[in-house]
């Protein structure tokens, strides 16, 4: 932030439902505090509450307050009352059990959510976007996939087993007896296990689609034992992707430069979604809205790299 700014981030705010709050100087903030009053310019210039719903906005800025603290709904809730960068980042409370909801309404339209945060890159000048956007002379885009590790969690017949074992020690010997006949073995994250290079798994997978100047633009989430191979990418034109992935004519194998260069190139956002992965619910679908909501955080934040290395004069936003 320059000076303009720092001066502003002194001054007192108004939030609706809450007091007033005076932000710190943001020299004085933590990374995840100075992360928030980056992004909040550019959330708020995207038209995300026309997919959304009108006023819905504060509960996309609280999933991605959840993602970046990687905390629960209620805590996340509860940050509004005791963070004061929270608070004006947000804009007023909202329930737990609403905000919950909410993960839903996401879900079914996720996909153009990130569309709409990867509209980004166009308001971007092509010369001070990452050197990769440049290396070929085509559209292209980039594939990998990425697992994602749930709790092995308890089966439930482990759990009855306990609980009949309690009885037996109080004597209750008859419900004891139905408690063993009542075990399933169910998990309660639904997963799959998988193998890679020898390690075992259990979960998830998410196959990105990113482009060269590697801004996401396709989330898919399925079981952590579907095939590389059986992947089909939702997006024409041509699609750059190792060696996990079937060849064909519109599916490069990356086995020589440039592309072996291009593909080192996704496992930057591999690092940035390891990062901020933590299992968001039991359910897939639940777990899919919030990394869509993690590819919307991503894109502003790439979008934000862009514009540091742009001439002050010529950014889209001033930081």
């Amino acid at each position: 932030m320059g000076g303009e700014s720092s001066t502003m981030a002194r001054t007192l705010r108004r939030i609706p439902n809450l007091v007033y709050y005076s932000l710190p100087p943001r020299e004085d903030m933590p990374w995840r505090e100075k992360w928030l009053t980056d992004i909040k310019p550019v959330l708020d210039t995207l038209d995300l509450e026309r997919v959304l719903g009108e006023g819905t906005l504060i509960y996309l800025k609280l999933l991605i307050v959840m993602v970046l603290y990687s905390c629960s709904y209620r805590d996340a809730v509860k940050m509004v009352n005791v963070n004061v960068v929270v608070a004006w980042f947000v804009g007023r409370k909202v329930g737990k059990s609403t905000l919950h909801d909410f993960v839903g309404r996401v879900y079914e339209v996720r996909k153009k959510l990130l569309e709409i945060s990867f509209k980004l890159e166009e308001k971007c000048l092509p010369s001070y976007l990452p050197a990769s956007a440049h290396f070929l002379d085509f559209i292209a885009w980039l594939v990998d996939s990425f697992l994602l590790d749930l709790p092995f969690g308890k089966r439930s017949v482990e759990t009855f087993r306990e609980k009949a074992e309690l009885e037996k020690k109080e004597g209750n010997l008859k419900k004891a007896k139905k408690l063993l006949s009542l075990g399933r073995t169910k998990r309660r994250f639904k997963g799959k296990w998988t193998k890679k290079r020898g390690v075992s798994h259990f979960g998830l997978k998410a196959l990105i689609v990113i482009s060269t100047s590697l801004f996401v633009r396709s989330i898919t989430v399925k079981p952590a034992n579907f095939s590389d191979e059986r992947f089909k990418s939702p997006l024409k034109g041509i699609k750059i992707a190792d060696r996990g992935f079937s060849p064909s004519p519109t599916q490069l194998i990356a086995m020589e430069k440039p592309f072996t260069t291009l593909r080192a190139h996704v496992e930057f956002f591999g690092t940035f979604l390891y990062k901020f992965w933590r299992p968001y619910g039991t359910t897939v679908w639940r777990n899919e809205a919030f990394l869509h909501v993690l590819g919307v955080f991503y894109n502003i934040r790439m979008f934000l790299a862009v514009q540091r290395r742009t001439p002050p004069g010529r950014r889209i936003v001033q930081l």
